[in-house]
């Protein structure tokens, strides 16, 4: 992984059952939950395409808190020009996110144990694409809500997210809030259009920002370290997306002894639901342990 050349611990507080230290240098912004036990671990937690540290309705936060009362480091960062990173949104591609999760795994690698990436939706493709470039590293990955990476993804998937998408719209079109923010210009309609009726694919002689410059999923069929995918049910791309790593896993990625997919029942892309949560944390710690 790669060397920092600064660093700042700042003690931001104790918690029962952890501590917490914010990390803010020019490569990285994050927040570190510790232990008050000898660490059995690590485990880089790694946002979604579009969100901060803290994750979607702070599920992040909820489960570094989770991993660092069971024993583990638990380090949840700001991917560039996201949360609190500073960058350029436009500049910031699948590869610049990879490389920003390995900028977070360089911090407490003296602290011993097995590392494990973490990531979800998008993140957990930034996750899988860290490990694959280090399979002697034996580092393993937590994949949460996963859809396959851009050059797989097959026309049945991409009907199914503009489906999803045209439901979710539809759902908040007949909110007062919704009509209230497009009044005052608060609601990008061009990307509304482009969620409904295209292709996340970019047009010819465009960088397609979500793909990456590597075949990433030829390079994970060497990667053999213990691998968990999980999805809920009530997410529409969660079957084809499970079958896909499922396919992937049997073609030779990761360990095939130590890997392990699983479903929430009734949860969404996002795990809103405390239940929902509750069982996410049992079945990572348990997972790890």
């Amino acid at each position: 992984m790669a060397e920092l050349t600064s660093t700042e611990f700042t003690p931001v507080a104790d918690f029962s059952g952890e501590r917490r230290r914010l990390v803010s240098t020019p490569e990285l912004v994050a927040t570190i939950h510790e232990p008050l036990t000898p660490s059995k671990g690590r485990v880089i937690l790694v946002p979604g395409w579009s969100g901060p540290r803290s994750g979607p309705a702070d599920v992040l936060a909820f489960l570094a808190t989770e991993l660092a009362t069971n024993g583990w480091t638990a380090i949840r960062f700001d991917i560039p020009a996201r949360g609190d990173a500073g960058g350029d949104r436009n500049a910031i591609g699948l590869d610049e996110m990879i490389a920003a999760a390995q900028h977070a795994a360089a911090y407490h690698a003296e602290s011993g144990g097995r590392t494990y990436f973490l990531g979800m939706c998008s993140g957990g493709n930034v996750s899988l694409g860290a490990v694959a470039m280090h399979p002697e590293q034996n580092v393993g990955v937590i994949a949460l809500s996963t859809l396959p990476f851009q050059p797989a993804r097959s026309k049945d998937f991409e009907r199914r997210r503009t489906w999803k998408n045209l439901k979710q719209y539809a759902a908040k079109a007949v909110s007062p809030r919704t009509w209230s923010r497009l009044i005052k210009g608060e609601i990008n309609l061009d990307r509304v259009k482009k969620n409904v009726t295209a292709t996340e694919k970019p047009a010819s002689g465009e960088r397609n920002l979500k793909d990456s410059a590597r075949d990433i999923e030829s390079e994970l069929r060497s990667w053999k370290a213990p691998a968990l995918f999980i999805y809920g049910s009530g997410d529409e791309e969660a079957a084809l997306a499970r079958a896909h790593f499922e396919k992937l896993h049997a073609s030779g990625m990761a360990a095939p002894g130590s890997t392990r997919f699983h479903t929430i029942e009734g949860a969404n892309h996002n795990y809103y639901g405390r239940a929902w949560r509750n069982e996410l944390a049992r079945k990572i710690i348990d997972f790890l342990t």
